[in-house]
């Protein structure tokens, strides 16, 4: 989801990843994030994420040994250079449930077209 400064919702979207590991999918999703960001010509981005360990990558507090994220991780970081400003944030999963519900209808939508 991309909001305005204004908090209108300016872009919803949901991929399907299949089965793979939370990491893979928040480094994913981000990456679908930014595709669409620049897409639309936004060159200043808040990325909100309920994990704490991708959002301390992603902000250069811890290191990554997997090389499968580290692969994620490095094109996030090509992405980055598109934009003026971009920075992450942690917010609780609570706080999350917009995405959490477009996650599980997109979930859903997969498994009722196989």
């Amino acid at each position: 989801m991309i909001y305005d400064p204004h908090g209108e919702l300016v872009d919803l979207q949901g991929i399907c990843l299949g089965c793979t590991t939370n990491n893979v999918t928040e480094y994913s999703v981000i990456i679908e994030l930014l595709t669409e960001a620049i897409n639309l010509g936004i060159h200043t981005l808040v990325v909100n994420l309920d994990s704490q360990l991708v959002v301390h990558q992603l902000n250069g507090r811890y290191s990554i040994r997997d090389h499968q994220i580290l692969r994620l991780y490095l094109r996030v970081r090509l992405f980055k250079m598109n934009f003026d400003f971009i920075t992450y944030q942690h917010i609780p999963k609570i706080l999350n449930t917009l995405t959490y519900a477009l996650a599980n209808h997109v979930f859903d939508k997969h498994l009722c077209n196989t």
